[in-house]
């Protein structure tokens, strides 16, 4: 079911794609294409890697090309299954259950060596059904606490701790709020999970079925509304843009945000990172979702090309590419070598980002995860517009995601 709506749903997209033109891999034996999904200062640097290994092995060309999150996966299913489409594709873990199940990608283990597969820690090879589908590069994504240190000394290890702090933090003048507590996109899921779980709670049980209508949710959510409406800690109503402009003006004094942001921040000079901090009530720590971002390899790239892909592999997720990428963009390294080295181990800011990540849920590797954010994100959203209360909420979320999970389509 879900296969044949995922199909329907990809279509039109995918039709899109072939008709504007997508070479077969094998057309060019001395150019591999990689679709990407990086932005910003992670695009920037990639783009670097890549002319550098054009610089190196000038008889070879990688080619990367960008695409939207949703349109390169999608685009991606159409164009492989048609033939088409780039030699490798970079994004994060949860696209494997889909690629692999429709058959538009090849496991690593019928082209890397053991001992490369080896080299890289449990989360840097992503398995599903018990094969390695995914070499990443970092492991990313995980939200961690950004606080202003002219303004806040320590930051709070407890939730209590964050409310007591953020009164002394907030400040107002005239009824207006000059500078908040703390901001953050609590207008997407993604952002909300770490109360989730510091609640007990999560979005889906061990054989990947909804788990949205629970107490958990229910007091997470109004935890949040009472930054909100009770406390005065928050604004009132965040997107990621706005949310990120507050804590750079310095309106507001914390900020829950990914390593993607950090280098914007000025860490660790006028900002700093710290863990979530834990639930009293449950004694349960507030952890994020972290997910491994990598390559996998189209199913149509002929085997005359994997020496050149084993090239490319090796360089794009090498010592020398994940140490820098380290260093500047914060990313946690996926080789035991680059753990293990003094570089990295030496790191404060890395070794606080390391534990965050090891204190974070891995994004599942499966196919009804999309479609339990798709049924979770809008009566998420309208409990924050005034809409609907908690429990009304976490009911229509279930539901939702139950009916899209049946219907096998978003």
């Amino acid at each position: 079911m879900i296969r044949a709506g995922l199909f329907r749903f990809l279509l039109p997209c995918g039709l899109a794609l072939l008709a504007a033109g997508c070479s077969p891999p094998r057309e060019r034996p001395s150019e591999l294409v990689i679709w990407h999904q990086k932005t910003g200062a992670e695009r920037e640097f990639f783009e670097e890697a890549i002319k550098e290994y054009n610089r190196r092995h000038p008889a070879e060309e990688l080619v990367a090309l960008y695409r939207e999150g949703e349109e390169m996966r999608n685009a991606f299913i159409i164009a492989a299954v048609a033939g088409q489409g780039p030699d490798l594709v970079f994004g994060p873990a949860d696209n494997v259950a889909v690629f692999a199940e429709t058959r538009v990608i090849r496991p690593w283990d019928e082209v890397l060596a053991p001992d490369f597969l080896a080299g890289f820690t449990g989360e840097g090879i992503v398995q599903w059904k018990d094969k390695p589908w995914l070499v990443a590069d970092q492991i990313g994504n995980q939200l961690m606490l950004v606080y202003d240190r002219q303004v806040v000394a320590e930051p709070p290890k407890t939730l209590g701790e964050l409310i007591g702090l953020g009164r002394n933090a907030t400040l107002s003048a005239d009824g207006e709020t000059e500078r908040y507590a703390l901001t953050w996109n609590y207008a997407e899921p993604y952002f909300f999970i770490p109360f989730l779980t510091g609640f007990g709670g999560w979005i889906a049980d061990k054989d990947g079925n909804p788990t949205l209508d629970t107490p958990e949710m229910r007091r997470a959510l109004q935890f949040v509304l009472d930054l909100r409406d009770k406390h005065g800690l928050i604004p009132r109503y965040e997107d990621y843009n706005t949310a990120n402009l507050m804590f750079l003006r310095r309106r507001a004094a914390m900020i829950i945000n990914g390593p993607w942001s950090w280098a914007d921040y000025d860490v660790p000079e006028r900002s700093m990172i710290a863990l979530l901090p834990v639930n009293e009530e449950t004694g349960l720590r507030c952890r994020p979702i972290v997910a491994a971002k990598g390559y996998a390899l189209n199913i149509n790239t002929p085997a005359q090309k994997f020496d050149f892909v084993r090239r490319a592999l090796a360089y794009l997720t090498g010592e020398e590419i994940q140490l820098s990428m380290a260093s500047r963009l914060f990313t946690t390294p996926t080789l035991k070598t680059v753990i293990e080295s003094p570089a990295f181990r030496d790191n404060p800011v890395l070794q606080l980002a390391l534990e965050q990540a090891r204190n974070s849920i891995p994004m599942p590797v499966d196919n009804r995860i999309r479609f339990i954010w798709d049924g979770f994100r809008e009566p998420y959203r309208r409990v924050f517009t005034d809409d609907l209360p908690p429990d009304e909420a976490a009911r229509l979320m279930q539901r939702e995601a139950e009916r899209r999970i049946s219907e096998g389509q978003p």
